[in-house]
């Protein structure tokens, strides 16, 4: 039944995720014309699709009672906080090749071009292939912590009552790492580690990073999931 609680969020958003689509592909192209660079279109457009994706399913929930009238079905509410987990992983991963893709094909067109027709940073051949990779994977492990962070108090609380929740949890989790990192010199020797880092031992590091991060996302979901049978409604 989770299975049918995925198809069931991923179908209820396919005309969203679809017209989101097609506008991240013009914000893309519109910040990289000014910034001069690829960076910046791929994390916008690995970014915006889970992330509105994160917040217009939620706020579905809470329209014309379907929330409650999920309940009555053959589904339990376990089953419910896990398929929500497991589509916006999903919406994620697709989000990342759409990046990527989007980026490079940016990148080869462009590479195609004379010289000084648009900025040369949006060449493929300046910005690399594995910085993109890298830029869309960094984007979505930031969005996958922000889902694990919120989607906790989302199926405890409900949408509307999570928004007011939320951002002061994010405010304050981002606030105390700056205050924890700002008091120590560990920004500046990470600096120096990944500076003298090999291609193969970053590779390593960030699989290693979203490692972490999708045991943090299995962990929020095991307690969200907790949270949401201890709901009332």
């Amino acid at each position: 039944m989770m299975k049918a609680m995925i198809f069931s969020d991923l179908i209820t958003s396919k005309n969203s995720i679809v017209t989101l689509l097609g506008v991240t592909v013009l914000i893309a192209i519109f910040i990289a014309m000014p910034t001069g660079t690829l960076y910046g279109s791929i994390g916008a457009c690995a970014a915006m699709i889970p992330f509105m994706y994160l917040f217009s399913i939620s706020a579905y929930d809470e329209m014309n009672g379907w929330e409650r009238f999920r309940l009555t079905l053959p589904i339990s509410r376990r089953q419910v906080a896990y398929g929500r987990y497991a589509s916006m992983l999903i919406v994620c991963v697709c989000s990342l090749v759409i990046a990527i893709a989007l980026g490079l094909l940016i990148g080869l067109v462009v590479d195609a071009l004379p010289e000084g027709i648009v900025p040369e940073g949006l060449r493929l051949s300046n910005a690399g292939v594995g910085e993109v990779i890298g830029v869309a994977l960094l984007t979505q492990v930031v969005i996958l912590l922000v889902a694990t962070l919120t989607l906790p108090f989302i199926l405890r609380y409900g949408m509307t009552r999570a928004t007011r929740i939320a951002p002061m949890v994010l405010i304050f989790a981002i606030s105390g790492l700056a205050v924890l990192l700002g008091n120590t010199p560990i920004v500046g020797e990470l600096e120096v580690f990944l500076g003298g880092m090999g291609q193969l031992q970053m590779v390593l590091l960030g699989a290693g990073i979203v490692v972490v991060v999708l045991a943090l996302y299995a962990a929020s979901a095991l307690v969200a999931a907790r949270f949401y049978e201890h709901r009332e409604f």
